[in-house]
């Protein structure tokens, strides 16, 4: 990991990597999202070059840290990836902190978040979770029907309908 900018171009072009932007991430003299462009990858079509001094003056205004492997598996390796500063020690490479995009989950999340069971129904009233017997197809202990017009015992709600049951020959229990 290096904030060098000297070991971060020595280490992009001798890969023949560029400095580059994603593609319509930049505005009027603004420069965009940050890349490192090698040819013959997938960034041909969704990136722009730029020039190093524009790539490190946005990389210094967005306090980046490039982190970097020479050699991955016996071959040179163009793995990158920027990240912020904040979220490393620069002398340890250890992680120290969330990232912005963490951190910034957390600001918005201004009511703690809890786990529910139930429904919401459409008037934002909470109806209680179907009991285990009844979200498998089964008669609640009730006694009241399911949507399979069955009662409690198996028999059918409606006498009038003959012919199997669904389960009986669809699937076996």
């Amino acid at each position: 990991m290096t904030i060098d900018h000297e070991e971060i171009r020595n280490w992009a072009e001798s890969r023949c990597g560029r400095p580059s932007m994603v593609t319509g991430t930049g505005t009027g003299s603004k420069t965009g999202i940050l890349r490192i462009d090698f040819p013959g990858y997938a960034g041909r079509g969704t990136l722009e070059p730029i020039s190093w001094d524009e790539f490190f003056e946005k990389f210094e205004a967005s306090k980046l840290a490039l982190v970097y492997s020479a050699h991955a598996h016996g071959h040179r390796s163009n793995f990158n990836k920027l990240i912020a500063r904040e979220t490393v020690d620069l002398e340890t490479g250890h992680k120290v902190g969330p990232s912005r995009h963490r951190r910034k989950q957390a600001e918005e999340s201004t009511t703690p978040r809890r786990a529910t069971r139930g429904v919401v129904k459409a008037s934002g009233e909470r109806r209680a979770p179907r009991s285990e017997a009844a979200h498998k197809g089964h008669a609640p202990a009730s006694g009241k029907s399911t949507s399979r017009g069955t009662q409690r015992g198996g028999a059918r709600q409606n006498p009038e309908r003959r012919g199997p049951s669904r389960s009986s020959g669809a699937r076996s229990r």
